[in-house]
């Protein structure tokens, strides 16, 4: 997932904060004198300045906005949220004359983003820290500096803060993943029939994907092709054809498959059925916890297909079996009635006694 390490600075004095961004901008640059060590001794040891490179790249690189007064940030921090590019931290001085104070200023935005990590800076005690904890809320996720700092607290917090912020954001989206989970494993547990199946099926992993478009097919040994099951926003035409063009490789596909002919391939196999699910706008995260339980799901899926394909065999031999015995007692009635016929006809009865036979073992 990528980092989120957009900060919002918020002060009266233009000078402040311009000087304050520029120092967090700065704090992502190595210095001339660090870099120029750096390069020689990977010149010395050969590496090309691959280390140098290395330690750039670990380096954060802060993308800093600036306002002038607090509603001008509470309305920066609310188009933020709307377009799903929040802050993650976000330093307010406590006095910027004439608009609302810094107290006021955390607070509103505090309303609209209840994870926005919160700096107050002051030179002067206006509040209590007792008073701004209790008035901002979450105080878990509120900080109280004061003036002057040095650089290198600026340059902590904001390591600090943001890193603090993207673990939990990571930690909420992998909660939200393990909940969409379970209400997709229950639509495919719930589908204990033919008629459910396929198109549960199909709606539990649209929705694990946060996909719009797919649709599900299984292959025929018997024919040798394979039959659409159920679609969803996709024209049964447009489905058909994308399945006898690419017959053959989902046939082959035993694996997810994330650009199977520019779509996004599940392969479904039990030793009941095979089947393939493709979707059309599928929402990966390049996250080993999602790809587990995406597994899990598709496992449950596989499961589920397998047991509910035995059960639907089942019920046709069943149904078979019990045509069998309704055309052997005919034949019974058949030959009883030829029986008070010819009385005397020993082969009827060893007829009989054979069908008896049979009707016994068919029963057990």
């Amino acid at each position: 997932m990528e980092r989120n390490r957009r900060i919002l600075i918020v002060d009266d004095q233009e000078d402040l904060r311009e000087q304050l961004a520029k120092l967090l901008i700065s704090s992502g640059q190595p210095s001339k004198t660090a870099t120029l060590v750096q390069s020689m001794r990977a010149r010395l040891m050969g590496l090309e300045d691959k280390e140098l490179e290395d330690d750039k790249k670990e380096l954060p690189q802060y993308d800093i906005d600036t306002a002038g007064q607090g509603e001008e940030a509470f309305e920066m921090v609310k188009a933020a949220i709307e377009n799903g590019a929040p802050y993650a931290v976000m330093l307010t001085d406590m006095r910027m004359p004439p608009g609302w104070d810094g107290l006021k200023t955390a607070k509103k935005a505090r309303e609209v983003d209840k994870n926005l990590e919160i700096v107050i800076m002051t030179a002067y005690a206006d509040h209590g820290q007792d008073e701004i904890s209790r008035e901002i809320g979450t105080p878990e996720k509120l900080l109280y500096i004061k003036k002057p700092f040095q650089a290198e607290e600026i340059f902590q917090l904001a390591l600090s803060l943001t890193s603090k912020w993207n673990f939990e954001e990571l930690e909420r989206t992998r909660r939200k993943w393990l909940e969409d989970l379970i209400r997709c494993m229950r639509k495919v547990k719930l589908s204990y029939d033919g008629k459910n199946l396929f198109p549960a099926t199909l709606e539990a992993l649209l929705s694990f994907t946060e996909s719009t478009k797919g649709f599900i097919a299984t292959w025929n040994e018997d024919s040798k092709s394979w039959k659409l099951r159920a679609q969803h926003s996709v024209e049964t035409q447009k489905a058909e054809d994308f399945i006898v063009k690419n017959s053959t490789g989902l046939c082959e596909s035993d694996t997810i498959q994330k650009d199977f002919h520019g779509q996004y391939l599940i392969p479904l196999k039990s030793h009941e059925l095979s089947a393939v699910v493709i979707i059309y706008d599928a929402k990966t995260f390049n996250d080993q916890e999602w790809y587990k339980l995406m597994n899990l799901l598709v496992m449950t899926s596989n499961e589920n297909l397998e047991n509910v394909s035995f059960k639907e065999k089942q019920a046709a031999n069943n149904t078979d079996t019990r045509n069998i015995i309704h055309i052997v007692r005919q034949i019974r009635e058949d030959a009883e009635i030829l029986k008070k016929k010819y009385e005397k006809e020993k082969d009827l009865d060893r007829m009989l006694e054979r069908v008896d036979k049979v009707l016994e073992s068919m029963k057990r």
